[in-house]
C-alpha cells in the first residue's frame, strides 16, 4: 500500500498532521499544526487543474469534518511544460494522489480526489476537441495513454487513500483539542456510508469486480472555467416588474423541484445566492437565480421558461461573481504566497485571474452559451458517484498481498 498521510484541517486554517511528512522535523505530538500554505501553494502552481479542490480548502467552511488525505506531494513548482509532456514518459514515480474529504454532515460525505494524471492536456482523445457526453466512467481508463505501470500505481494509491477515510465520526462542538479529534478518526467494523464522490477523468478500480467499488455514476458534467471580473461593469437593462434579492426558505420547495443535485433545504441553507424575483406586495417567484458553493463554482443556474432569452442567466451570474464570494483569502494560512503567484503569472499571463467554475451537461445548451459568454472554457469532464467504502479497504489490502 502507497505511503499516506492524512491531516485535519483546523477552523483557522492549520493542517493537523496525523502521519509524520518525510524532510520534516519531528515534533513530538500528533496535534503539530502543519501550515496549510505548503498545500495552497502546491495547489495554486497547479491551477487551473486543481481549482476545485482548492477553492474548496480557502472558500469552504471550517470544520472538524474536513481532511486532506494524501500520498506525498512534490511540493516543489510543476516541471516546466509538463502539462505538454507525453503521457507515455510518465513513470510510476510521478504519481501522486490527494483527496479532500468533507464529513460535516455525516453521514453525508463528499470526496474531491485530485491525481498528478489530471495535470496532462488532451490525456484523452475528447478532450481534444469540446464537450462531448458519450464518454462512460468505464470506458475512461482504455482511453488513458499512460503507460500500464502508472495506471497501476495511480490506481494503488486511489485504493490507499480511500482507505484511509474514516468511518467514525468525531466531536463538532470545538471544545476538544486537534489530538483528541484526532483520536477519535480510527477505522472500526461499522458499516460505512456510500460517500458522494465528484470523480475526475482518472483511473478508478474495476467496478465488474464482485462487490462493486464505485456505484451508480452520473452523466458528464463539463466543468467550464471562467475568470470573475475584478471591477463590475455596468449591468444591462433587464425585464420591469423585477428586483434584486436572494433564495430564502420559503423558495427551497420551488428550487428543489427544478433542480435534480440540490436534494435537501440543509443544503440550500448553506449556499449563498443572487435571484432576479418577481415585485409584489409580499415575495414574488424568484423567477432566475444561482447559487456560489464553498467550492468556488456556480450551481443551480435557473431561469423560468417564460422569462428566457431575455438576458436573465447571464445577469444573475454576473451579479453573483460581483459578491466577492469566489475571491480566495488575501491572507492567513490559506492564502498562496506571492512568489507562487508570481511563478503562475511567468508561466501564463491569464493565471492570475480570480478563477471560477460551473459543472454543466452537454444537453444543457442554455447554460453553456451563458458560461461562455462569460468567457468559460470547457476543460475536463467529472462524474459524481456513490464508492462503497469497505470494498476500498479490501481492494486496497488485496493490492498489498
Amino acid at each position: 500500500m502507497s505511503k499516506v498521510q492524512v491531516y485535519a484541517v483546523g477552523p483557522n486554517g492549520d493542517f493537523v498532521l496525523e502521519s509524520p511528512v518525510p524532510g520534516c522535523a519531528e515534533v513530538q505530538g500528533a496535534s503539530r499544526p502543519y501550515t496549510s500554505v505548503d498545500v495552497v501553494s502546491f495547489l495554486t502552481r497547479r491551477l487551473p487543474r486543481s481549482l476545485p479542490v482548492l477553492r474548496l480548502l480557502q472558500l469552504g467552511p471550517r470544520n472538524p469534518g474536513t481532511l486532506v488525505i494524501t500520498t506525498p506531494l512534490p511540493l516543489q513548482r510543476p516541471a516546466e511544460g509538463q502539462e505538454d509532456q507525453d503521457p507515455a514518459a510518465v513513470r510510476p514515480e510521478d504519481v501522486w494522489t490527494m483527496l479532500v474529504v468533507d464529513r460535516a454532515n455525516h453521514p453525508a460525505t463528499e470526496i474531491w480526489p485530485f491525481s498528478s494524471l489530471e495535470m496532462y492536456h488532451g490525456a484523452t482523445p475528447h478532450e481534444k476537441g469540446p464537450q462531448k457526453a458519450n464518454v462512460l466512467p468505464e470506458n475512461l481508463k482504455d482511453q488513458l495513454p499512460f503507460p500500464e505501470e502508472v495506471l497501476s500505481e495511480a490506481i494503488s494509491q486511489l485504493l490507499s487513500v480511500t482507505s484511509h477515510i474514516p468511518v467514525t465520526w468525531r466531536d463538532t462542538t470545538g471544545t476538544k483539542s486537534p489530538a483528541e479529534l484526532l483520536a477519535n478518526v480510527r477505522h472500526t467494523p461499522q458499516q460505512p456510508v456510500l460517500p458522494l464522490w465528484q470523480h475526475p477523468q482518472h483511473p478508478r478500480a474495476d467496478s465488474s469486480h464482485p462487490g462493486r467499488l464505485v456505484l451508480d455514476p452520473s452523466v458528464p458534467y463539463g466543468k467550464y472555467v471562467f475568470p470573475v471580473p475584478q471591477k463590475r461593469g455596468e449591468e444591462q437593462p433587464l425585464p420591469e416588474g423585477l428586483v434584486w434579492t436572494t433564495i430564502g426558505p420559503d423558495d427551497y420547495a420551488d428550487v428543489m423541484a427544478v433542480n435534480k443535485i440540490i436534494r435537501s433545504p440543509t443544503t440550500l441553507a448553506a449556499l449563498k445566492s443572487r435571484a432576479r424575483r418577481e415585485r409584489g406586495g409580499k415575495p414574488g417567484k424568484a423567477v432566475a437565480f444561482a447559487f456560489a458553493a464553498g467550492d468556488g463554482s456556480v450551481r443551480t443556474l435557473h431561469v423560468d421558461p417564460a422569462y428566457r432569452r431575455q438576458g436573465l442567466a447571464k445577469a444573475v451570474v454576473a451579479k453573483l461573481l460581483g459578491t466577492g464570494l469566489f475571491e480566495p483569502p488575501q491572507s492567513g494560512p490559506l492564502a498562496a504566497k506571492q512568489e507562487v503567484l508570481d511563478e503562475l503569472l511567468e508561466r501564463d499571463s491569464e493565471a492570475g485571474t480570480t478563477l471560477a467554475f460551473a459543472g454543466i451537461e452537454e444537453s444543457n445548451t442554455g447554460s453553456i452559451g451563458t458560461f461562455k459568454a462569460l468567457g468559460g472554457k470547457w476543460l475536463w469532464d467529472v462524474y459524481w458517484v456513490y464508492l462503497d467504502l469497505d470494498r476500498a479497504r479490501e481492494l486496497a489490502g488485496e493490492k498489498t498481498s
